[in-house]
């Protein structure tokens, strides 16, 4: 598919288990360059340890920029009940310098806001942390944590949180000497980015990786529903109506998600208003570029296909533009597009760009 259009004008719409969206509070804003441009973060469906008995009867996914709605029925097919680990692997969060991501709920080690509940009782999972080397120089972090390193266990001993997005990460730095700051630059944990060994100028060497997961007993030849809740970590750009910007757009975004040329008359459509809000002195009136992903394809590690399998897209504003290369998808409402299948095998995962007129928010 290549785009949708409402009686206006054209429709906008919005890795393993599940999609991540993030929503922006930008200070101050300034066109869009390469680091004006916050990252999109991916994540997919469940997993399940033990899978060779376990059929997915039916898969109904919401996505849009701000929430990841999943509802599955599991169907244990053997004669005796099945205990598994199932698992939601958070999307991997880098910390280093250069990486512009924001988080959901950048305070909190649940930073997408993950909830779950199994037959409709609210569970709570057990949460797995892992940091993993990400180096940034040519120093001493490459020579003791070379790239993929599990480094959880110094990082702990150093007395910092392996996420670098809670508040105690800077208390934490800021609480130490100055010697020690300047030791563990030299160990290869962080990185200086001013050679001070000032709290403000260190970032970490390494990535989150969290894992939710938790026992789960699929009693034999029944049906169990699994429905899971998070908020996506989705990239952002902004352009304020340049006579550039509509190039830039097709350039950066054509490909990837399919943009053709009903989708950039669109995009013009919301440009052209930047521009005369610029012109008439309104400042903080952009055109948003949010991408989402959504791994789709570790549907696969389960006993055959999906059996029945829906997704919804929405777009939130009717007068968004919504661009995807999924395939059968039609449209059902003011904001949203469906895709409905049987006998699923996902080969693809999906990822959208919403282009909407407006502020930050």
């Amino acid at each position: 598919m290549r785009d949708f259009r409402h009686k206006s004008g054209m429709a906008t719409g919005a890795k393993k288990l599940a999609g991540l969206a993030a929503c922006m509070l930008l200070a101050t804003l300034s066109p869009a360059h390469a680091n004006d441009t916050t990252a999109t973060l991916s994540a997919g469906g469940l997993e399940l340890t033990v899978s060779t008995d376990i059929t997915m009867e039916k898969e109904e996914l919401y996505l849009s920029t701000k929430d990841v709605r999943v509802s599955y029925l599991f169907r244990n097919t053997s004669k005796a009940d099945i205990q598994t680990r199932v698992a939601f692997p958070m999307p991997e969060v880098p910390f280093g310098p250069i990486d512009n991501v924001v988080l959901p709920q950048p305070d909190r080690d649940n930073f997408v806001g993950f909830t779950v509940k199994v037959d409709g009782e609210q569970i709570r999972p057990e949460l797995h942390v892992r940091a993993l080397s990400t180096p940034v120089d040519d120093g001493a972090a490459k020579g003791t944590f070379p790239q993929g390193t599990d480094m959880t266990e110094a990082v702990r001993r150093a007395g910092l949180p392996v996420n670098a997005g809670l508040e105690s990460w800077k208390s934490t730095l800021s609480a130490m000497p100055e010697a020690q700051r300047k030791a563990l630059v030299s160990e290869g944990l962080l990185y200086d980015g001013d050679g001070d060994a000032s709290p403000d100028s260190l970032s970490p060497q390494w990535s989150m990786h969290e894992t939710y997961h938790w026992q789960q007993t699929f009693p034999a030849g029944k049906a169990v529903k699994v429905e899971h809740h998070y908020k996506p970590v989705s990239g952002m750009s902004f352009f304020a109506g340049d006579a550039s910007d509509l190039d830039t757009i097709g350039a950066t975004f054509g490909k990837r998600y399919c943009l053709d040329q009903n989708g950039l008359a669109g995009i013009r459509r919301l440009l052209d208003k930047a521009r005369s809000a610029s012109a008439a002195g309104k400042d903080g009136t952009y055109v948003f570029a949010t991408e989402t992903e959504y791994v789709l394809r570790t549907g696969a590690n389960w006993k055959g296909p999906i059996g029945d399998f829906g997704m919804t897209i929405d777009k939130l504003f009717p007068d968004a533009v919504l661009s995807t290369c999924a395939d059968g998808i039609v449209k059902t409402g003011a904001t949203t597009f469906t895709v409905e299948r049987t006998h699923f095998v996902p080969e693809h995962d999906v990822r959208f760009v919403v282009f909407r007129f407006g502020e930050p928010g």
